[in-house]
């Protein structure tokens, strides 16, 4: 069973529907920036939100979220998914398998950020 104290956030050009399947998947509690009102808001701004929230990892494409955690630190953590442009259903496909060992490492140790790629 996850910790409870852990949410996971996906950024705006992840549907949705990919938090359903990973929170079954992984059991964490996952969220959507629409379902968080992020969708509108800033890089910047999201990252200090997740921060104050405190044990959140983001999941994102974009490439300003690395760059603010290297720079400004975590939390929140990261989890870069190197993957273009795709359904849902593959998006998924794609994550499915590393998921989970992305997630644990991010919680059990010192990293801060996990591409998939």
């Amino acid at each position: 069973m996850p910790p409870e104290n852990w949410e996971i956030w996906l950024d705006t050009q992840i549907s949705p529907i990919i938090a359903k399947w990973m929170s079954e998947h992984t059991g964490f509690t996952v969220k959507s920036s629409y379902s968080l009102n992020l969708n509108n808001l800033t890089d910047t701004v999201i990252y200090n939100k997740a921060k104050s929230q405190g044990n959140v990892i983001l999941v994102s494409k974009d490439a300003d979220f690395p760059e603010l955690i290297s720079r400004l630190g975590s939390p929140p953590k990261l989890i870069v998914v190197k993957k273009g442009n795709c359904t849902n259903r593959l998006l998924w496909e794609f994550l499915k398998p590393n998921i989970s060992k992305a997630i644990k490492l991010l919680i059990t140790s010192d990293t801060d950020i996990v591409e998939l790629e």
